[in-house]
């Protein structure tokens, strides 16, 4: 098997009732590396309920956190850290079997973009996953502010309404001029304060401030060569194809006489939070 961390998804999946992995087994671990780019001053937590199936009203609920540097930002599920951490001890072995998966399934992130910022030179690199994991970089969009005067208290902070639509869903945000901070969660940014909250109208994506703390942690991304480095126009590409159809990237099966079998697969639930 090429990758642990696809065979463990794979498994995932499978086992997702009993959340246990069971067997004698042995797998090659996956390859970590990382590159630094900075380390965080501030770092702001959000808890994030979002609907990955549009045909669903059940909501998934991560903590995810915003990692403020001096040059470069980063916005990611909270465990995250803990899946990376594992996968790097896990990479100096020879081999991994239940007992590593049942370490690192608990931590395995829902919510899978990771979003850095260069906060000098307005650009976004975010990685994220369709079967495979991905890169891409673009230049930090511009989003069109509407500004209201309604207030609410959020963290102890006067919060200021402001709408706008974006990347095909229309938002309402909460950012607080007490802290001048041009940033928020996943993308959002250019109002004159740090996001606080921030809803789109149909309630599928929700981001609220929870907690703050001044905690240096290593503002970095991965960098192993199975993370395929493509254009965002390409991404979402893979991304709408794989949960389309699930089937055409896992190979092809043949029947004993070397004929295509062909696969009835379900499409994934698709709802990504950026629509155009």
């Amino acid at each position: 098997m090429k990758y642990y961390i696809s065979t463990l998804i794979c498994m995932f999946c499978i086992l997702v009732k009993s959340q246990t992995v069971l067997g004698n087994f042995s797998l090659p671990p996956d390859k970590y590396s990382i590159e630094m780019f900075d380390k965080s001053i501030q770092n702001v937590y959000y808890q994030l309920n979002y609907v990955s199936n549009p045909k669903s009203v059940n909501k998934k609920e991560v903590i995810c956190v915003l990692e403020l540097g001096k040059n470069f930002s980063k916005f990611f599920e909270l465990n995250t850290i803990k899946y990376d951490s594992l996968a790097e001890k896990f990479s100096h072995q020879n081999n991994v079997s239940a007992k590593e998966m049942n370490q690192i399934l608990p931590v395995y992130p829902k919510w899978k973009p990771v979003v850095l910022r260069d906060l000098n030179k307005n650009s976004i690199t975010i990685q994220d996953k369709a079967r495979d994991n991905y890169q891409y970089t673009e230049e930090q969009p511009a989003i069109i502010w509407k500004l209201g005067n309604d207030t609410k208290s959020i963290l102890g902070y006067t919060c200021y309404k402001a709408t706008a639509e974006f990347r095909g869903r229309k938002y309402t945000a909460w950012y607080s001029k007490d802290i001048p901070i041009n940033n928020g969660p996943y993308l959002f940014n250019g109002l004159p304060g740090l996001i606080m909250e921030i809803e789109d109208r149909k309630n599928h994506y929700h981001f609220t401030a929870i907690a703050m703390d001044k905690k240096p942690m290593n503002i970095y991304l991965r960098n192993e060569d199975q993370i395929f480095k493509i254009t965002r126009k390409k991404f979402r590409e893979i991304q709408k194809t794989y949960h389309d159809n699930p089937a055409f990237f896992h190979g092809s099966s043949y029947d004993a006489e070397g004929n295509v079998i062909r696969e009835t697969v379900k499409a994934k639930p698709y709802n990504p939070i950026e629509l155009d």
